[in-house]
C-alpha cells in the first residue's frame, strides 16, 4: 500500500464547510447511502457469478446493472431523507452545466495525457510500448466511449460518489479528509471485481489499485469543488479514464505492469499538488 500524505491537522476551511451542500445528509443518512452501496452492488455481482454458467447473457446484464449501486443508493437516500423537493435541489445541483470550460477541458483530457506521459517514461527506461490496444474502425471506438459512459461506471457511480457523499462528508470534515474516506469506501466497493473473472481488475495489483482510488479521489474532489459540486466533470473525468484505457495500452493485459505502475505515479504527483495546494473556498 502507498502513503500519500498526512492529513493536516488544522480545521477544515470553515467557509467552505458552511456553504457546502448538504440536501439534509445527516450521519444515519451517510451511513444509509454506504449500505445500500455496498448492498446493492456486491449482491449483485454474487448473484452474476451464480447464474453466469446457467444463463451468461442474463449474468451480464446483472452485472451492468450492480454497477448503479452507489447512483442508486444517492437517488433513494436523498429521496427517504430529504423528500422531493431536496431530490430535486439535489438534481439541479448535480446537472448544472454552466461551469468555467476549464473543468470540462481538465475533466477530458488529464487522463489520456498522465497515461502517454507513462507510456513515454517507460519507452525511456528501455520497454516496449505496445500498439493501440483497438484497431476498429471509428464508428466503433465512437460507440464503445458511449457505452463506456453509459453502462461502464460513470453514470452507475458519481451521482453517488461525489455527487452525494463527498459533498455530505465535506460538510462536516472539509474536502481532504472527505476525498480519503471517499477514495477508500470507492475502491473498497471495487474488491470483489478481482475475484470475478474477466473483469479488468483481475490484471492489476489489487494493492496499487486500491491506492490509486484514493489518489484520484483526491483530484476528484478538488474538481467537484472546483465546479460547486456539479458531477458532470466528475462524469467526464470517470468516463475519459476508462474509456481511454481501453485504447492506450496501460492495464497490464497480462504484460508487463510497469506503464500501469508508472501512470500510477503521476497520479500519485499529481494526487500530492493537490492535497497540498491551499485552498479552495467552494464557490456560490
Amino acid at each position: 500500500m502507498f502513503t500519500l500524505v498526512t492529513v493536516p491537522t488544522t480545521p477544515p476551511d470553515p467557509d467552505l464547510r458552511s456553504r457546502a451542500p448538504q440536501s439534509r445528509a445527516t450521519n444515519p443518512a451517510i451511513l444509509t447511502f454506504f449500505a445500500l452501496a455496498f448492498g446493492w452492488t456486491w449482491m449483485l455481482w454474487g448473484i452474476t457469478t451464480l447464474i453466469k454458467p446457467h444463463a451468461a447473457g442474463l449474468s451480464q446484464a446483472v452485472f451492468i446493472v450492480a454497477g448503479f449501486g452507489p447512483s442508486i443508493a444517492a437517488f433513494l437516500v436523498v429521496l427517504l431523507f430529504a423528500g422531493t423537493g431536496g431530490l430535486r435541489e439535489w438534481s439541479r445541483r448535480c446537472l448544472a452545466w454552466r461551469l468555467r470550460p476549464i473543468w470540462f477541458g481538465a475533466a477530458f483530457f488529464a487522463a489520456p495525457l498522465a497515461m502517454l506521459a507513462a507510456l513515454g517514461i517507460h519507452r525511456v527506461l528501455g520497454g516496449v510500448v505496445a500498439g493501440p490496444t483497438t484497431a476498429r474502425p471509428t464508428g466503433l471506438v465512437i460507440l464503445q466511449f458511449v457505452l463506456v459512459l453509459c453502462i461502464g461506471g460513470p453514470l452507475g457511480e458519481e451521482f453517488g460518489w461525489r455527487g452525494y457523499v463527498l459533498p455530505a462528508l465535506t460538510a462536516r470534515l472539509g474536502w481532504r479528509r472527505s476525498s480519503l474516506i471517499v477514495g477508500a469506501m470507492w475502491g473498497l466497493w471495487h474488491v470483489p471485481l478481482f475475484y470475478i473473472e474477466g473483469t479488468g481488475q483481475t490484471q492489476m495489483p489489487m494493492a496499487l489499485f486500491l491506492a490509486s482510488t484514493v489518489a484520484l479521489s483526491i483530484v476528484f474532489a478538488r474538481l467537484s469543488i472546483g465546479a460547486a459540486f456539479s458531477v458532470l466533470p466528475a462524469l467526464l473525468l470517470h468516463w475519459s479514464i476508462n474509456a481511454w484505457s481501453l485504447i492506450i495500452p496501460i492495464v497490464p493485459n497480462g504484460g508487463s505492469v510497469r506503464p500501469y505502475a508508472l501512470a500510477m505515479g503521476v497520479l500519485f504527483a499529481l494526487s500530492a499538488i493537490v492535497f497540498l495546494k491551499p485552498g479552495p473556498k467552494l464557490r456560490t
